[in-house]
């Protein structure tokens, strides 16, 4: 009995039937996809409420000192991002055209009127005319300081562990592929 050698006899079919259900869920992720974007869009938008960027850090706050969230007024920016997917690739996107500088920041730069009009903003000081009457001051350009970056793009760490927490769901072996979308 010392000198016969062990052997063991393995069943290959569960293991072959592991990796075929893993390749086929690996390789159309359009439903993983979709998932991520739609995720991550609800994450960028919840950012503009917090005014916290995906890196954890405040967004520099309004210099009228209101102590309102910066980029709420009009809700442009945040109603404009939405995600793009494929069947390897997500993206998010903002489509307003203030979404960089917001996003990125931008250096001092000057407003000038169209057209040899003037410029106007509620709130502006006043003066008086030769007539006595008061009225707005009009200006024809302003030096406009330049906007802090403000980043409301990326992905947050809490974003990437439910990325992960996706991806490892969507190819569970075991999983039923009906209940995860497309695969």
């Amino acid at each position: 009995m010392a000198n016969e050698p062990l052997i063991l006899h393995l069943d290959t079919d569960q293991a072959e039937r592991w990796f075929g259900n893993l390749v086929r869920r690996g390789s159309d992720l359009s439903g993983l996809m979709a998932q991520i974007g739609e995720d991550l869009t609800e994450s960028t938008q919840a950012r503009f409420d917090t005014g916290v960027g995906p890196d954890g850090i405040a967004w520099q706050p309004l210099a009228d000192g209101s102590g309102r969230t910066p980029l709420n007024d009009t809700r442009r920016t945040r109603d404009g991002i939405h995600p793009l997917s494929g069947v390897d690739w997500v993206e998010i996107r903002a489509d307003s055209k203030q979404a960089r500088w917001h996003q990125e920041g931008t250096p001092p730069y000057v407003i000038e009127a169209k057209n040899g009009k003037a410029l106007y903003w509620p709130g502006m000081q006043m003066r008086t005319s030769k007539s006595g009457k008061e009225g707005p001051a009009f200006v024809r350009k302003v030096n406009h300081p330049g906007l802090p970056a403000r980043p409301f793009m990326g992905v947050s760490e809490e974003d990437g562990d439910a990325i992960e927490q996706l991806a490892v769901a969507w190819l569970e072996l075991d999983a039923d592929p009906s209940n995860l979308g497309p695969a």
